[in-house]
């Protein structure tokens, strides 16, 4: 199958995934204080499905009953690098995972004509492909976290039966580690029925693994929060299906971030998670973010939280993998993006600085950390933005296509880019006709976090895969990690 790629504009959408509204969306104080009793016995057992805004309790054995996933934790499947397995080529059970020393791109997506389920993992230093396992037909990825903390260095993959997964379904979970040496998968444990992801806000902190979601309360769907506790990665267990305040939240839940730890221990149980709220907005669809801290350890806190400020838009975030600092942009009413940095528990004292660029349809951000640049794409601008941190010194890089999932590769100090076509017109597209296909870019940052930033693309030694369509991106960051090892 021959798959054309040109350099020519193709406006394509992300795909978006919208969050009901949890309260009215009224305007609330910039600081609010949620008083709840999570770290009292107030968190929800295992797969307890509470509803929020005044939705009643229920346990999830009714909620989510029901999965149609149609048995889409099948082991089998094809693969290029083998068929995943229970142990690695060598009778590895993957109990000892050593600190990794190469990184590794994984993705989770479909074959070109969107029918078949896959993971692909990617050599990031020249784009080879290592593996490519196939999903049962009735499967899909619904999201990939990393754990790279210390003894860790597994891969949090949710299989259901859609991408992006139906917030009425269920969705399982398969801890894998995957075997430098051999090239394969290894299956850890298995959780099943959990509430499905909103694709983007997979959040893992120390022993915890944190996302929005959705749980079925009577006959209706309810936006969610699910923390896990996978301080065992053998024996993951649900900490809370659906955390709730006893202070709801008022807003739609856009954004979910969150830094291990804490300042004075950074190896200490959890950390503290960021969700962004969109409240308060207006006729011309400018709204406030207000951003709520929530300590998670042995048990779930309360934080005081802030309105970071306006957008229009999509808001989009990224949490430090070596320091304790929450990265978000925002594209104002007017002018350029606006990008804040704060620490996480302290969101009302977050400095902030307009980058050069202008746009109103930021996709995804992330920030290439030993280069102090950060990275935000935009859909029809058709673009990935730099920006240094230290100064503000921007770069435009033209994608030629729409501006979708990024990601930080630590080991090459490469930007990795993805883009999956709304349609298969690429397929059978003239080749002067400007139709790209599915796309893995690597760009190359250099900076230094100062007044200079180059972006440029990898043309040489990088030949990833063009036959796959990526809808998850997820690189390998072991944690802690100094630049240039």
């Amino acid at each position: 199958m021959k798959v054309r790629r040109t350099h020519a504009v193709f406006a394509a959408g992300a795909c978006l995934v919208g969050l009901a509204v949890y309260g009215a969306g009224c305007s609330v104080p910039d600081r609010t204080f949620y008083d709840d009793t999570a770290g009292t016995g107030g968190v929800a057992g295992d797969h307890a499905a509470g509803g929020t805004s005044g939705s009643a309790k229920a346990g999830s054995s009714s909620n989510m009953a029901g999965t149609d996933n149609g048995g889409a934790m099948g082991d089998a499947g094809e693969s290029a690098g083998g068929a995943a397995g229970e142990t690695g080529a060598a009778g590895s059970s993957g109990d000892v995972r050593p600190v990794p020393t190469k990184g590794l791109i994984v993705i989770g997506g479909t074959d070109i004509d969107q029918v078949k389920g896959l993971i692909s993992v990617i050599a990031p230093a020249t784009g080879r492909e290592l593996a490519r396992e196939t999903l049962p037909l009735t499967a899909q990825v619904a999201g990939i976290a990393y754990d790279g903390a210390a003894q860790k260095d597994v891969w949090y993959v949710f299989v259901g039966a859609d991408f992006p997964a139906k917030p009425d379904k269920v969705v399982d979970l398969q801890v894998r580690y995957f075997d430098d040496t051999s090239d394969k998968w290894i299956t850890l444990s298995k959780l099943t029925t959990l509430p499905p992801p909103v694709p983007g806000t997979l959040t893992v902190l120390n022993d915890r693994l944190a996302y929005l979601s959705h749980v079925v309360s009577g006959s209706t769907t309810v936006p969610a929060l699910t923390i896990l506790d996978t301080t065992d990665v053998k024996a993951v267990k649900t900490i809370a299906a659906a955390y709730s305040p006893m202070t709801p939240f008022v807003g739609n839940m856009v954004t979910l971030i969150g830094t291990r730890g804490t300042a004075a221990d950074a190896t200490g149980v959890g950390g503290t998670l960021d969700l962004g709220l969109q409240q308060s907005c207006n006729a011309n669809k400018l709204c406030q973010l207000f951003v709520q801290p929530i300590p998670v350890g042995d048990t779930i806190g309360s934080a005081l939280g802030h309105v970071l400020g306006s957008y229009q838009g999509t808001p989009v975030a990224y949490a430090s993998q070596l320091e304790q600092l929450d990265y978000f942009a925002l594209s104002p009413a007017m002018g350029n993006v606006k990008v804040y940095r704060a620490t996480p528990n302290a969101p009302e004292s977050a400095d902030s600085f307009d980058a050069p660029q202008s746009a109103n349809d930021l996709s995804a951000m992330t920030v290439a950390e030993c280069q102090k640049t950060a990275l935000v794409t935009a859909n029809t601008e058709n673009a990935l933005y730099g920006v240094t941190l230290n100064a503000g010194a921007g770069v435009n890089f033209d994608l030629g296509r729409a501006g979708q999932l990024v990601a930080y590769e630590p080991f090459t100090r490469n930007v990795i880019a993805t883009y999956n076509p709304t349609t298969n017109d690429f397929q059978t597209a003239p080749e002067d006709a400007g139709v790209v296909g599915p796309e893995i870019t690597a760009v190359e940052v250099t900076s230094t976090g100062g007044a200079t930033l180059k972006l440029v693309e990898r043309t040489t030694l990088w030949a990833p895969p063009t036959d796959l369509r990526a809808n998850v991106l997820v690189t390998r960051f072991p944690v802690p990690f100094t630049c240039g090892q």
